[in-house]
Order: C-alpha cells, then sequence, then structure tokens
C-alpha cells in the first residue's frame, strides 16, 4: 500500500507541482480580487469571496489547461465545455471555502476575514486538483 502511494506520487509528481504553482498565482488572484470587493467596494464577504473564486478559477483553468496538464490536452483546445466542466469540480472548493471563512470569522472576528479567506482557499485545493486530474483534464 505504502508503496503504491509513493509511486504514484513520483507519476504525478511534476503534474502536482505545476498544479500547486498555479493554485499559488490563483490565491493571489483571489485574495485580491477579495480584498478589492470586501474592502473597497464593500460587498460582504460571502459575495466578495464567490467573486473572487470566479476570478481565480478563469486564471487556473487557463493556466491548468495550458501549462499544468498541457500533455494530457495536446490535441484540445481551451473550450468553453471544459471550463464549465472545471468549474463544476471547483464548486466543492468553493462551499469548502465558504465554510470556512465563515466559521473563521465567526470563531475570530471580522478583523480576520483574510486569514479565514486564506485558509478556505488552502483547504478547497486538493479537491480541487483530483478532480481537475480525474475529470477535466484526463487523458
Amino acid at each position: 500500500m505504502f508503496s503504491f502511494l509513493i509511486n504514484k506520487l513520483r507519476k504525478n509528481f511534476n503534474n502536482l507541482l505545476r498544479f500547486s504553482l498555479v493554485g499559488g498565482l490563483g490565491t493571489a488572484v483571489n485574495l485580491s480580487f477579495y480584498y478589492l470587493g470586501y474592502e473597497v467596494v464593500h460587498l460582504g464577504i460571502n459575495v466578495s469571496s464567490i467573486l473572487a473564486f470566479m476570478a481565480a478559477v478563469i486564471h487556473n483553468y487557463l493556466l491548468n489547461h495550458l501549462w499544468t496538464f498541457e500533455i494530457e490536452n495536446k490535441n484540445r483546445p481551451v473550450s468553453f465545455k471544459l471550463f464549465l466542466l472545471y468549474l463544476i469540480g471547483n464548486m466543492q472548493g468553493l462551499l469548502i471555502n465558504l465554510m470556512v471563512l465563515n466559521a473563521f470569522v465567526a470563531f475570530a472576528g471580522i478583523k480576520f476575514h483574510l486569514i479565514g479567506q486564506l485558509m478556505g482557499i488552502f483547504f478547497g485545493m486538493m479537491s480541487n486538483y483530483i478532480y481537475a486530474k480525474k475529470l477535466v483534464f484526463k487523458k
């Protein structure tokens, strides 16, 4: 069992590394849009989080399609159909994000909302990777 997991990790290391780098950039996109929505436009934490999620999903889909999973997508152009599939898959990440954000704000206070948003992003990442790898960008 342990050797099976090690072999899977080795086989997927480059994709996981690229996915993490794209996710890191996507986190920056998400936090930037979240901050603008909440601090500048005063939309509230949930609306700001959803808008930030959409900006990050568009960003991440394009980079994951063109770079992370470039081998899997060799003969498939960027498409609205694949984007919708990617978006649907990332909805569980949004739900996780909103639950963590709201729980953190309820516990720590609104003053720490950015930390709650960052924690929500982190907790949604692995489910997003598994979904993208298995369903959206499969060979």
